[in-house]
């Protein structure tokens, strides 16, 4: 199983993780039960829709998938599990994309453009829809769907109206592996979670931004832990492959990684621009989430969850150390020593 997991931004200065027609829109009620409402091909919504609840979600099928209703069953069960867990933000669209219909991808290209319209803009909102699908990311992004490659990932605007995007451009890999379409969903809501309490239109090396590890290791761990929550997956038996293969990421595993880096810290932003190595932010990081919650004995749902909502208001330096009492520089001296330890003594911190 291969995931490709992205986060982006529109900004330039963002760092960049890498990670229809029928539209169905997802309205996440209270009890977390959901409803559905299907979007004509034209991208034109049902008549009677006076009194509906503004969806928290929105799903967009490209046509050619989920002829059974597969696909959109097994995401929404993991998103379902994320926004039970982790609250509702957005709105949050999600694009399943495949290379069947030209013209349903494009239609769909089009509603994504219309959701970021600003309605304060000088621009009309045919110039606004005009130059989103212009953007020359926009325009490889469509190209990769059209020709099956795996791209994209989560997005988010900086500017109102702000939204966050899961872009997933080759669902067909996807409806074919329902345990990896459940774990996409988990993973990329943990980021829109994480995305929404810090500044995203700062540096990842801001006291208001989160470093990378903090961001991908701890939706690794947590879209790791929940699907064993939910029966399809073996946590310990993942976790080990992290070390030992590197799982579903990639190569180079942990031990591997360590065996050829020298003088690694996890902080540092610059893997990102160094290949292969932006996994180690995955990887590492899952550890490292282990480690606060099994090691230093901080509740899960504190590390997974709760400590972020203090960034906004005190920064992450003083946020980490309020809520995993120590700072982030004893914290990475301590990590440091012990993710250098065999495989057997490392794994045994999961055995409580």
């Amino acid at each position: 199983m291969v995931m490709r997991l992205v986060m982006n931004s529109d900004t330039p200065s963002a760092i960049v993780n890498r990670l229809s027609i029928s539209s169905i829109v997802l309205a996440i009620a209270g009890s977390f039960s959901c409803s559905l409402m299907v979007i004509a091909n034209d991208g034109k919504k049902p008549k009677n829709t006076k009194g509906m609840l503004q969806p928290a979600s929105v799903l967009h099928v490209a046509e050619g998938l989920n002829s059974d209703g597969s696909l959109v069953k097994h995401y929404q069960r993991g998103l379902r599990y994320a926004t039970k867990y982790f609250g509702h933000y957005g709105p949050y669209y999600i694009y399943l994309l495949g290379p069947d219909s030209e013209k349903s991808v494009h239609t769909i290209y089009r509603q994504r453009a219309m959701s970021r319209v600003k309605l304060n803009s000088k621009l009309s909102t045919e110039q606004q829809i005009d130059s989103f699908l212009k953007r020359p990311n926009v325009a490889s992004e469509i190209k990769a769907v059209l020709s099956g490659k795996s791209e994209g990932g989560l997005t988010w605007t900086q500017e109102p109206p702000i939204l966050y995007e899961d872009v997933t451009t080759n669902a067909k890999q996807r409806e074919k592996d329902p345990i990896e379409n459940t774990w996409g969903a988990l993973h990329e809501y943990h980021h829109v979670f994480q995305m929404a309490h810090c500044d995203t239109t700062q540096k990842r090396t801001s006291d208001k931004h989160i470093n990378s590890w903090m961001a991908e290791g701890m939706a690794t761990y947590s879209s790791a832990k929940f699907m064993e929550n939910m029966g399809l997956v073996d946590f310990n038996g993942y976790m080990l492959q992290l070390r030992e293969t590197g799982g579903n990421i990639g190569r180079p595993g942990i031990n591997e990684f360590l065996a050829k880096t020298k003088g690694w810290r996890l902080e540092n932003e610059s893997y990102w621009d160094q290949g292969g190595s932006a996994q180690v932010y995955y990887m590492l990081g899952a550890w490292a989430t282990a480690y606060l919650i099994h090691v230093q004995g901080v509740e899960e749902v504190v590390v997974l969850k709760s400590w972020y909502q203090d960034i906004p208001r005190i920064g992450k330096s003083a946020a980490f150390k309020k809520h995993m009492g120590l700072s982030l520089a004893d914290f990475y001296k301590r990590f440091d020593v012990f993710i250098r330890q065999p495989d057997e003594s490392v794994m045994k911190i999961l055995e409580d």
